[in-house]
């Protein structure tokens, strides 16, 4: 199986954190000898890949601190000093932020590093490999922008101190780079999907563009003419689908069971792009910087009875809002379903479970797990289960059930370990789900309403889902719009895409205040996990719609100002 596993080389100049690739063995390379030949260049090519499996990127601080506090998921802890970003009390002196920034920022110091060592040589045939740097020094480039405004865009290697002086480049402007740089990847990208999730390939850049499109005809950027890059975003998405390559599992929950699981779906594909962590910091070959699964998933931290649970260790520090259950449990659900009294999305069935394994050692093991195998040491308070008649009550535990998305139980890991906190799950960055949804989206927004494309490419979403869509005619520009929102929450929650598309629908502030009204619901309203939801809901502000430029960045580059709210 291909796999990006974390190893560090030694680029004696470049100071080049690489990791390897596709199962190679790790080796010293020096700037007077790299690359001597195509195995090498794609120890180079790792490094830039490499970046992005780091604990302060997608490992934790900017996947899950940075960009899953959002309307649907909220951190469920009360506010300390360590947990001001999630609970968005931070500053510019954070240091999680500046740690994302500074990997994020390497990940473009690779790229530079191996274009230039890499042009112009026979090593790379076909161009593909500097290809797929080039489309991730333009990724790395949108994320900066998306979440920091006006940035420095670097496209050549910093070699002196002086090269560190760069003044920022507008966001409108660092996101058109992106959309040119992408845009002239593609020619030489593969349309192999066996590469996917592992690698860049050319449905995955066509999503990916769709998505920076979408993000530029939004309302959080200046400039430019919105109905074109929403077309431009409905071509992208578009090209995918045409090429018939990607599809959806019918399952939902084997989509994340194979990230679990760390299996990739050779006959599907509908996962496009990952981020791999290779393992759990058990020994030295074994490191990972992965927090998926135990920061976000199903609490399982009991300080008896561990050793009997059925799922490895987990704090379980993000819920799903109310706001969530009941897009799931309510909105756009017609009637006879709702009659039925009962969970009919296989979504809502997978990502806000209804138990976790909080440390009831003693506990009967009422109900059974998705493989009908017993579940022991369930947390019977406050999630579903009766002690008397043992069924189940699916309305329990609105608004504060964990994510249970990137679970850990042991019958998807394979192995009952320790109480380690990181983890070999994957986490997605592209699906095709989300491809079909930026279709839909793109597609009405360029019309006057919805057509029968668009409707039928989000009734592929719902389809999968089980649960039932009005007909084309009840939607008209506006409804249908709402409808690709919801549905891209009831689909997306958890993945990291839900704070930027509040933002670049330009309902952020407002979407996040939201949690002080549904404290005042009766479902909600007694329960502490809601008092701390509606204090980070309480504490946005428009200045929550960019990061702050890093308080140490502004004093190493003096070419920077701060952005203007903080």
């Amino acid at each position: 199986m291909k796999k990006i596993k974390s190893m560090i080389f030694a680029i004696l100049a470049a100071g080049f954190s690489s990791c390897s690739f596709l199962d190679l063995t790790p080796m010293v390379i020096s700037k007077e000898t790299f690359y001597r030949s195509a195995s090498e260049a794609e120890y180079g090519l790792a490094g830039v890949y490499g970046a992005m499996s780091h604990e302060a990127f997608y490992g934790n601080f900017y996947s899950l601190m940075i960009a899953n506090t959002d309307d649907l998921c909220y951190f469920n802890r009360q506010p300390a000093a360590g947990t001001a970003l999630q609970q968005y009390r931070f500053d510019a002196g954070n240091t999680y932020i500046y740690q994302a920034w500074t990997r994020i920022y390497e990940g473009i110091r690779n790229a530079n590093a191996f274009m230039e060592a890499i042009a112009d040589t026979d090593l790379d045939a076909g161009g593909r490999m500097y290809a797929e740097a080039r489309f991730l020094r333009a990724y790395y480039h949108f994320l900066l922008a998306q979440a920091w405004g006006d940035v420095p865009l670097r496209d050549k290697e910093v070699t002196s101190h002086s090269g560190v002086m760069c003044a920022a480049t507008s966001q409108y402007d660092v996101l058109c780079w992106v959309v040119e740089e992408m845009d002239a990847c593609l020619g030489n990208l593969s349309e192999d999907v066996s590469l996917q999730p592992s690698r860049i390939t050319l449905d995955t850049a066509h999503g990916i563009l769709a998505r920076v499109n979408l993000f530029l005809a939004g309302a959080s950027v200046q400039g430019g003419d919105k109905t074109a890059f929403y077309a431009a975003a409905r071509d992208h998405a578009y090209a995918v689908i045409s090429a018939g390559r990607c599809r959806l599992n019918p399952e939902y929950s084997q989509v994340f069971i194979n990230m679990i699981e760390d299996n990739y779906d050779t006959q599907y594909h509908e996962s496009m792009w990952e981020v791999e962590f290779l393992g759990d910091r058990t020994s030295a070959a074994y490191w990972s910087n992965g927090r998926i699964g135990d920061v976000i998933g199903l609490q399982s931290t009991g300080s008896t009875g561990y050793s009997s649970f059925q799922c490895n260790y987990s704090y379980g520090m993000y819920d799903g809002s109310l706001k969530l259950w009941d897009l799931y449990w309510d909105v756009d659900r017609i009637d006879s379903e709702k009659k039925l009294g009962t969970i009919t999305d296989s979504r809502q069935a997978w990502n806000l479970p209804p138990y976790n394994y909080s440390g009831n050692a003693n506990q009967p093991p009422y109900g059974t797990s998705g493989s009908g195998s017993s579940i022991a040491s369930i947390d019977k308070t406050p999630y579903v289960y009766d002690a008397v008649s043992t069924t189940d009550d699916p309305t329990a535990a609105q608004g504060i059930r964990n994510c249970g998305k990137f679970r850990r139980e042991v019958i998807y890991e394979g192995v009952k370990s320790a109480k380690n906190l990181y983890t070999t799950i994957n986490y997605p960055l592209l699906r095709y789900a989300d491809v079909l949804l930026m279709y839909a989206e793109a597609s009405n927004e360029v019309s006057t309403g919805p057509d029968e494309n668009a409707y039928n490419a989000l009734k592929l979403v719902r389809d999968r889902a089980g649960i039932a869509t009005a007909p084309l005619s009840d939607y008209d520009k506006d409804s249908f719009r709402a409808l690709v929102r919801n549905e891209r929450g009831r689909e997306l929650c958890f993945e990291s895409l839900r704070k930027w598309d509040l933002i670049r629908w330009g309902i952020f502030v407002r979407s996040m205040h939201e949690y002080a009204e549904w404290t005042d619901d009766v479902r909600w309203s007694k329960n502490t996990k809601a008092t701390y939801a509606a204090a980070v809901g309480a504490a946005v502000e428009d200045r929550h719609i960019l990061l702050p430029l890093p308080s140490i960045e502004l004093g190493v580059n003096t070419h920077l100002k701060q952005n203007p709210l903080w």
